[in-house]
């Protein structure tokens, strides 16, 4: 397995999905994203995607603790899980939280409230759970679980575990996504990152594994230096 890191200055070279048009659509201009990413290829076995989660965890601990820059930011799961049976009684009980513990042990998370949404005949529940860093590698087993319906922010903001915070994000990046039935990282990245966010996103293929944290470019300095050399 080999693992390195890049920093890639414009976010809208680095993923096609990214269009200066629909942000100006979107949020009226075209903010000046970066990416800091954690890239491991030749990743063959379970162990080894293993591996990875436990490197890139290990990093981004170590860097969270140790410099006095990321110490002002909180770390938050977000998570949705959908049906097309509206009438699921089990669905209706489980929500989001008690079908995620069904898979991975949420200890030490504190949950936020599960907020219902009912669109096009589809049931959803979603929430946010505040964790501490140093909960980072149980997080990203959930997220690289389903990248599409799990993903982290980091915030220095206040209100992240409210109803009313939950329910606008929603639908901001998932209901009124590009990609019916996923969180829309574009979108997501629109919405959180001018506000001082970091945005985590993972991805794989049959060999390689990332882990993007997308960011206002003034915020890119927070990764110099982080690297598995340093």
């Amino acid at each position: 397995m080999k693992y390195w890191t890049e920093i890639t200055n414009d976010a809208f070279s680095c993923f096609q999905w990214f269009s200066k048009d629909e942000a100006k659509k979107n949020i009226g201009y075209v903010p000046n994203l970066s990416v800091f990413s954690i890239i491991g290829t030749m990743i063959f076995s379970s162990d080894d995607r293993e591996l990875f989660k436990s490197l890139c965890s290990k990093l981004v601990t170590g860097s969270t603790i140790e410099r006095e820059s990321f110490k002002e930011y909180k770390f938050f799961l977000f998570g949705v899980v959908e049906t097309n049976n509206l009438n699921s009684k089990i669905f209706k009980y489980q929500k989001l939280w008690k079908r995620l513990e069904r898979g991975f042990n949420l200890e030490n998370l504190t949950l936020g409230p599960e907020v219902e949404y009912i669109e096009d005949e589809r049931l959803c529940y979603a929430s946010i759970a505040e964790f501490n860093v140093e909960e980072l590698y149980k997080v990203i087993q959930i997220i690289s679980s389903n990248p599409q319906k799990y993903c982290i922010i980091g915030s220095k903001r206040q209100d992240n575990r409210t109803e009313g915070f939950i329910k606008t994000l929603f639908e901001k990046v998932y209901i009124n996504g590009d990609k019916e039935g996923e969180i829309d990282y574009f979108k997501l990245s629109l919405a959180s990152c001018p506000k001082g966010d970091l945005v985590f996103r993972w991805g794989s293929s049959s060999e390689e594994c990332e882990l993007d944290i997308i960011t206002l470019e003034e915020n890119k300095r927070l990764f110099d230096d982080v690297s598995f050399n340093s």
